[in-house]
């Protein structure tokens, strides 16, 4: 009995069936990343308030009177000198100074001579020392002696010569010293009030002795850039 061949069932492949994963990379959504950035903070420094330069003074301003041959005649001093009390930057019991003065001391009018100078003027330039008598935390009193060379113009009538005063005075001060970029502080505040007796030659119109007293002042040396 003829057989017949057994039919092969051919395995058909087709290629369209397998499916291919491919990565698809586009080189325009490549970017730089960005760099780090580093926050770089710079002090600032504020200006301290106040004069940027300031000498170490002490500064007098008071009421001045003498005795003249016009009766007694009231007036106005002013003194200013660098000390050392001032530019301490502690507490210091010893106190030297430099300076420079003036007064005016006002007459009375005079309505028959239209002309007439009534008026006393003074000044010159001082030396000083001090000591103190007592002192706290914050306050302290002093006794000092000053020599003067001064020019004087009184009644009209111009003068050279010496004086010499003795003073007591009390204060409330601040002391301190500080260094930094903003400039250098160095020294005392203070504030308070003085009395004094003075001998000058002011002329034979005037008499030798005067008395004077008002608001003292220290300042301390500044310098802010």
């Amino acid at each position: 009995m003829d057989t017949a061949p057994a039919s092969a069932s051919p395995e058909v492949h087709d290629h369209r069936t397998a499916s291919a994963s491919v990565e698809v990379h586009d080189h325009r959504t490549d970017r730089a990343q960005p760099a780090p950035q580093v926050s770089v903070q710079t002090r600032r420094y504020r200006r301290r308030p106040g004069p940027r330069i300031m000498m170490p003074l002490k500064i007098d301003i008071g009421a001045q009177g003498a005795s003249t041959s016009k009766g007694f005649l009231t007036g106005v001093e002013v003194r200013a000198g660098i000390h050392w009390a001032s530019l301490s930057p502690s507490p210091t019991n010893f106190d030297v100074g430099l300076g420079v003065f003036g007064a005016v001391l006002a007459g009375p009018e005079d309505d028959t001579m239209t002309d007439a100078d009534n008026s006393v003027l003074y000044g010159g330039a001082y030396l000083e020392i001090g000591h103190t008598l007592s002192q706290g935390s914050f306050w302290r009193t002093w006794a000092a002696g000053r020599g003067e060379y001064l020019g004087s113009s009184t009644f009209g009538e111009e003068h050279t010569g010496f004086g010499a005063a003795g003073r007591l005075s009390a204060e409330l001060f601040l002391s301190g010293v500080g260094i930094e970029p903003r400039g250098i502080f160095l020294g005392t505040y203070a504030i308070g009030v003085y009395a004094e007796a003075g001998a000058r030659g002011l002329g034979d119109d005037v008499g030798l002795f005067q008395v004077s007293g008002g608001l003292t002042f220290r300042t301390p040396f500044v310098f802010s850039p």
